[in-house]
């Protein structure tokens, strides 16, 4: 009996010991799955970590960075081959405007006034009016001959004649020389957004001055081949408006605009010049069929109290200005200054700023699209 009762207890517990073993590893396994916010896929969590990390998401992003970058690069190699194209064109154009220039001042000589000199006025008129007349020593008393002599062969010119006819040639040659180089150009007016009435898929253009650098991923992560970020460091409004015509294709039907701009001017010029640059940009893009929203200054950190009084002045010009030309007006108000989201100097935004900054500029695409 009792082997048999050792055996009995023995598988018992063995049993107990199996069930605690095959259900640890369950439980353990259960902890280590769970899912990434952004593209609701599975993802595996580190030991200790307590952040979610999802590689497909880091991947995404790596990606659209590395698209922008290529677009810049676009953009720079476009800009040069522009730039190459107007030099040829200046380098064909200046032999025939030197040509034509060469004529006009060989024509100006051989019609110019033959009086070159105030000398040789003075030399003609003492030929026109008498002639030389011969005069003897006088030995107490004028004896003057009575027959005229021929006239007298002493050369009459000017002999600073040719310093000034070459002076006069190379001044036509540096005013032949310099004329197309400093000719300014003709100001046309501002060049305007043309859009189609044609139903399409609508793309989406931000463009701004550097606060968009960085923003790439939160912003073209919904649909990267419809959604461009365009930054532009250090562009001004009027940069912008120039910008914008190269940057809207015609075949765009409806597109979203939204601009962010004029942070770094209020620093440097006058509202009245800022505010002029807006309401030349809001001409360029009335009537445009697109889609335009503004984004309003961002104060700034410190104790720099005049260029926040400016920016709140602009921004409320601003919101009046976009009512009238029926424009959307986005106000990111003052929450940039709380403490984290500025940099050292208190005019850029930080890393934990900018990622609060792309991720509010998506959500307001995601609204205006919707």
């Amino acid at each position: 009996m009792a082997p048999t009762r050792q055996k009995a207890l023995s598988s018992v517990l063995t049993r107990r010991h199996v069930a605690t073993q095959t259900e640890l590893p369950q439980k353990h396994a259960a902890t280590q799955l769970s899912g990434c916010r952004e593209c609701l896929s599975l993802a595996l969590a580190g030991d200790g970590s307590s952040e979610i990390g999802c590689l497909r998401c880091d991947q995404v992003d790596d990606l659209l960075s590395l698209v922008a970058e290529l677009r810049e690069e676009v953009e720079r190699l476009r800009s040069i081959r522009e730039a190459e194209r107007e030099i040829d064109w200046w380098s064909q154009a200046l032999p025939s405007l030197r040509q034509k220039q060469g004529q006009l001042t060989d024509q100006s000589q051989g019609e110019g006034d033959p009086v070159s000199s105030p000398r040789q006025a003075e030399g003609s008129s003492l030929k026109e009016g008498s002639e030389w007349k011969q005069v003897h020593a006088w030995r107490g008393r004028r004896t003057f001959s009575s027959s005229p002599t021929s006239p007298s062969h002493v050369p009459l010119c000017n002999r600073y004649e040719a310093l000034a006819v070459e002076g006069h040639s190379s001044e036509d040659m540096d005013d032949s020389q310099a004329t197309p180089e400093v000719a300014p150009r003709p100001k046309g007016p501002m060049p305007r957004v043309v859009t189609t009435p044609t139903k399409k898929k609508r793309r989406v253009i931000v463009v701004g001055d550097s606060l968009l650098k960085g923003t790439e991923g939160p912003i073209c992560r919904a649909d990267p081949p419809l959604r461009e970020v365009c930054c532009l460091p250090g562009a001004r409004v009027k940069d912008i408006a120039r910008k914008l015509p190269s940057l809207v294709q015609p075949s765009d039907y409806y597109p979203l605009l939204l601009l962010h701009v004029g942070g770094d001017e209020a620093e440097t010029r006058s509202t009245k010049a800022i505010k002029r640059d807006f309401r030349l940009l809001g001409q360029s893009l009335k009537d445009s069929g697109a889609q335009v929203i503004l984004s309003s200054l961002l104060p700034v950190e410190g104790s720099n109290g005049g260029r926040n009084r400016r920016t709140q002045s602009i921004n409320a010009w601003l919101r009046g200005c976009c009512q009238h030309h029926n424009f959307g007006f986005f106000d990111n108000g003052t929450a940039y200054t709380a403490p984290g989201l500025m940099t050292s100097d208190g005019i850029h935004l930080s890393q934990r700023g900018k990622r609060i900054f792309a991720q509010e500029l998506a959500g307001l695409i995601d609204r205006a699209l919707n």
